[in-house]
């Protein structure tokens, strides 16, 4: 399929809005400091080799182990008096404590913070808040996590947008922009949709603020559809399908291509379509798919490929209706979803009830025999063979309440 269909307006303006938002994470609760500074050195230099050479901007002396130890005690200067300045002290707090306990991927967690401390606050801040988040166990749905996804691609189109600009002698900073990068996010966060945490961060920044003039007017406006420009549509959809085809039986239940299987789910009337055609043995997805989905998951249903065809089928028929309805503000029931599901069975051949073991297959190890079949057992009729292949744990009563029946109940 030509690339010009993946570039849809509507959905690449709606992407790039305040509707599309990564939102501020809920309160940090209170993290007290239970370690001494030499127990705060001890947890980087068993995690990080080297950190006892690391430098503040490669300024002697200005070792960044002292300011490790001063920001896990009392948070950051740049910060203080503002509504960051316990929300990231706790959040630095809860990382050297993780550290400390010698928890699964302290190491990479701890030499990030470690190598962001040998740049500015700005930096600092924006790494430990978003490791100090992930160790929280702050999650998201499928759409939450698309939304983060999005919001990457974002700051990238901020960060070229930042280089740009100081190329062409608009903006004067240090080699790594950051605060230039920060004053842009404040000023075109809202019309952008910006991450609204990096938002909130880069209005506190006082360099950003005492070094820039704010973008006003046709100069703001300028700016924000330059950004919009170098919002790359094809590396987000890229990075997305690259997500969703790593899926494997050692996939996280809280993963970006475990819960696509779980938005599949309750969103596609022909579930088996996510796989590979042959063997429907793994997640097999390309751009044109991606692109359905972004326009399913945020305009509501599929816009710019609806009349498109995928495996003969058009993209429009892919998706339930009424999930796009609901999508868009109109809330239907599960009850009138499984119905129109059910409805399906009669047009559905046994080539799709092969294709469906692989499915089978591949869910069985990460869900329960039991809320798998209330998964999938509407859209298809499960021969008790295959059932008893896949899921033998199923007791009998419990086939008879999910109607393993040759018909659909």
């Amino acid at each position: 399929m030509a690339t010009t269909k993946f570039q849809s307006e509507q959905l690449v303006e709606r992407l790039l809005s305040s509707e599309v938002q990564e939102q501020l994470p809920t309160g940090v609760e209170e993290v007290k400091a239970q370690l001494t500074a030499a127990q705060v050195a001890k947890v980087f230099t068993d995690h990080v080799p080297g950190v006892r050479n690391y430098l503040f901007r490669q300024q002697r002396g200005q070792y960044v182990l002292k300011f490790l130890q001063m920001a896990y005690q009392d948070g950051w200067n740049a910060f203080r008096g503002t509504a960051l300045q316990d929300h990231l002290k706790w959040l630095m707090r809860l990382i050297v404590h993780y550290g400390h306990e010698g928890r699964p991927g302290a190491r990479q967690y701890l030499t990030e913070v470690a190598e962001a401390f040998m740049d500015c606050q700005a930096v600092q801040a924006r790494v430990v808040e978003r490791i100090g988040l992930q160790i929280q166990g702050v999650t998201e749905d499928f759409r939450g996590l698309v939304v983060n996804l999005i919001g990457e691609y974002k700051t990238m189109a901020v960060k070229m947008l930042a280089a740009e600009r100081i190329a062409q002698g608009k903006a004067y900073d240090d080699a790594t922009p950051t605060h230039y990068e920060n004053r842009l996010t404040a000023d075109l966060g809202q019309q952008l949709g910006l991450n609204a945490n990096d938002v909130r961060r880069a209005g506190l920044d006082e360099h950003a603020r005492s070094r820039f003039a704010k973008l006003r007017g046709n100069e703001m406006h300028a700016a924000a559809t330059r950004a919009r420009e170098l919002f790359d549509v094809q590396a987000l959809l890229q990075a997305l399908v690259s997500e969703l085809n790593s899926f494997s039986e050692t996939s996280a239940p809280n993963s970006l291509p475990r819960l696509f299987l779980d938005w599949t789910s309750q969103n596609m009337a022909e579930k088996h379509i996510v796989f590979d055609e042959e063997t429907c043995t793994h997640v097999e997805v390309d751009c044109a798919l991606t692109m359905a989905v972004l326009e399913v998951l945020f305009l509501g249903q599929v816009v710019g490929l609806a009349d498109e065809m995928y495996r003969e089928m058009k993209f429009c028929d892919l998706f339930y209706p009424q999930q796009m309805e609901q999508t868009a503000g109109n809330h239907t029931s599960n009850e009138t979803i499984h119905q129109t599901d059910a409805s399906k069975v009669s047009t559905i051949g046994h080539s799709h009830v092969q294709k469906s073991y692989g499915l089978l297959a591949i869910l069985g190890a990460l869900s329960s025999p039991l809320s798998l079949l209330e998964i999938l057992g509407d859209s298809l009729c499960w021969p008790a063979k295959a059932v008893a292949l896949f899921c033998p744990v199923v007791p009998q009563a419990a086939q008879s309440e999910v109607g393993l029946q040759s018909t659909p109940q």
